[in-house]
């Protein structure tokens, strides 16, 4: 817009895919049936983005990232089942028709400062809120002559997200990064299920960026995430049981290479 103000806005295009595979349990000793549901789709959403440059050096951005839903529709696969429990689904109409899944990707909030101390060191840091609990609300439906449908809520909780952040200008070419970052939990603990075992996460980062010259630049970042102990004690059903147990010290590796190029 000018100097001092930007203002941006893109179409985001997400992929999905679903691929669940479920024991179900049959009538008095037999083994465990098995259903498998898997389709995919396409989504589509937006990004909008503000961002205010007061003084040179010193930044403030607001991102705004839209919901996505995604609507799965695909007939389940069961296999394994004991007479009575395939009679059962079947006058339901479960083994025949297709089974709609819809959920929501959650949309995102996030505000940003980047402030640079001298020409060598920059501080920055973001607050960010995620509404996971539309995401834990899954409509669920059935298409025969007689329609069914339900609501499926996981209780999921809206989450916060809190970074700061360390950059450091090596030299005309050489820039290197560090931060922390910590994400509330989107379930208390006993609403934990294994389907997304989900928790609070710290978040510790490195990265490096190298200019290959004026407009292209070339990144490498490596960042650990770690959400400790979990428990789970999940009641799932007179088909699929209780699952108990826990995730002992809970931890991902991410690594990311990226190019950037200005034009």
């Amino acid at each position: 817009v000018n100097d001092w103000l930007s203002i941006g806005a893109g179409l985001n295009v997400m992929y999905g895919y679903l691929n669940n595979e479920v024991a179900i349990n049959n009538a008095g000793t037999q083994p465990d049936g098995q259903l498998k549901y898997k389709d995919e789709e396409w989504g589509y959403g937006g990004n909008f983005g503000i961002l205010v440059e007061p003084k040179p050096g010193t930044r403030f951005g607001l991102t705004y990232l839209t919901e996505v839903k995604l609507d799965f529709s695909d007939v389940p696969e069961f296999s394994g089942l004991g007479p009575v429990l395939a009679t059962v689904l079947r006058n339901r109409g479960l083994t025949t028709n297709n089974l709609d899944m819809s959920m929501t990707v959650p949309q995102m909030v996030m505000f940003s400062v980047y402030h640079e101390l001298n020409p060598k060191w920059a501080i920055m840091g973001n607050v960010g809120w995620q509404d996971w609990s539309r995401f834990g609300k899954v409509d669920v439906g059935i298409n025969t002559s007689n329609p069914q449908s339900l609501t499926v809520d996981s209780d999921y909780k809206d989450t916060w997200h809190v970074a700061l952040g360390v950059q450091y200008r090596h030299s005309p070419v050489w820039t290197f990064s560090c931060g922390i970052a910590y994400d509330s939990s989107a379930v208390d603990d006993d609403k934990r299920t294994v389907t997304l075992p989900m928790g609070e996460a710290w978040r510790f980062a490195l990265g490096a960026q190298y200019s290959l010259n004026p407009n292209l630049t070339l990144g490498a970042a490596y960042e650990f995430l770690w959400s400790g102990d979990m428990s789970v004690d999940q009641e799932r059903g007179p088909l699929a049981g209780r699952v108990s147990g826990e995730y002992s010290n809970t931890n991902m590796s991410i690594f990311a290479l990226n190019l950037s190029w200005k034009f």
